[in-house]
């Protein structure tokens, strides 16, 4: 897969781009602009939805791969844990047994296979709780990256407002290295926003990935 030639979470494929204006049109925050008649994501803007990404119909937009990377902690024989998003059913649906898929993940050379909805469970209680310790606090509640992203580049004087929780996936990510000795951590799931949310992880990778 092509690398980005920048630092940027998305990036324009040049010799692809016909300069459709999709991109443009379709981004939520404004974040793409021409330049030098190429379609160009502005960094500083971009909130690492994607959207760019699933809209272009000339496969002109790519975000930044880790593949090789996750390669790299598969063979450093440091016992890798996959933490897999739970809507992997959804992504392979003609993988209809659930082991197999299991199965398949260890023979890439991981140790060990955890879900993220266990993590899920964990933040489901924490925010039980942080609303029994801050009745009537208003509160914005989001596991979503981008939505995150969002609200800290455009929406600033909201930020206090965000609930000081982390996803499910930066909670099963703690417990899996306290439970097993700090491991190197590998999520897998649907969103290229995840890639950017937290350095607790080693590695993020999509589905598509």
């Amino acid at each position: 897969m092509e690398q980005a030639h920048n630092t940027n979470l998305v990036y324009t494929v040049k010799n692809k781009c016909r300069v459709c204006y999709t991109c443009v049109r379709e981004c939520p925050v404004k974040a793409i602009k021409i330049i030098n008649g190429q379609a160009e994501v502005i960094g500083d803007r971009c909130i690492g939805c994607g959207n760019c990404v699933k809209v272009c119909s000339q496969g002109a937009k790519n975000y930044l791969s880790t593949i090789d990377n996750v390669f790299s902690l598969l063979g450093s024989g440091n016992g890798v844990v996959a933490c897999v998003a739970p809507s992997f059913p959804a992504e392979f649906q003609e993988i209809t047994e659930h082991r197999q898929f299991v199965s398949m993940i260890r023979q890439l050379g991981f140790d060990k296979v955890v879900e993220v909805s266990f993590g899920a469970d964990l933040v489901a209680e924490t925010y039980k709780q942080f609303h029994i310790d801050n009745p009537g606090k208003p509160l914005i509640t989001s596991d979503c990256p981008a939505i995150v992203n969002f609200i800290e580049k455009y929406y600033p004087g909201q930020v206090d407002k965000l609930a000081p929780i982390v996803s499910p996936m930066v909670a099963i990510a703690r417990l899996v290295k306290e439970k097993y000795d700090n491991p190197p951590v590998v999520f897998i799931g649907p969103c290229v926003a995840k890639k950017t949310e937290s350095t607790e992880l080693d590695e993020v990778i999509t589905f598509a990935e």
